[in-house]
């Protein structure tokens, strides 16, 4: 038989794996509401969130107990995942997405700036008188009559 710290600890990396699944689920709720996918879209997200999950679990499970499935390791997972849920899934999901706002504004602002780099010359040329329609370009095709 176990110890009670030994016992202790397993429940508390039990927790934590439940409150690792609530935070993975919040991650995954936030992707599918910016993406709305499709029905097939839906199903590989759904295997590639569970392909994400399990190992995860696994890791948990050998950590805590050797990976033997008992029933406190449902309990354990259902309570982190509840008090999850309950305490800091609204502030995690409105720091996502403040993190996704800030990523784009970022994106669309690196993209204004480099915009502006590359026309900058067109735009100083065409100002300069040269642009595309003073250059005479002789070309020796011609066409049939």
């Amino acid at each position: 038989m176990e110890s009670l710290s030994a016992q202790l600890y397993a429940f508390g990396i039990i927790l934590l794996a439940g409150l690792t699944i609530g935070l993975v689920v919040d991650v995954y709720r936030v992707i599918r509401g910016i993406l709305r996918p499709g029905l097939v879209s839906t199903a590989i997200l759904d295997l590639m969130f569970w392909a994400l999950l399990t190992p995860i679990l696994v890791i948990y499970l050998l950590l805590a107990n050797w990976g033997q499935l008992r029933g406190y390791v449902i309990l354990g997972l259902i309570l982190g995942f509840a008090f999850y849920r309950l305490t800091m899934s609204r502030a995690v999901v409105a720091l996502l997405l403040w993190l996704i706002d800030l990523l784009g504004r970022l994106v669309t602002f690196a993209g204004t700036v480099v915009w502006s780099i590359i026309s900058f010359p067109i735009v100083l040329g065409q100002e300069l008188g040269l642009g595309v329609r003073s250059l005479r370009l002789k070309t020796r095709l011609r066409w049939r009559k």
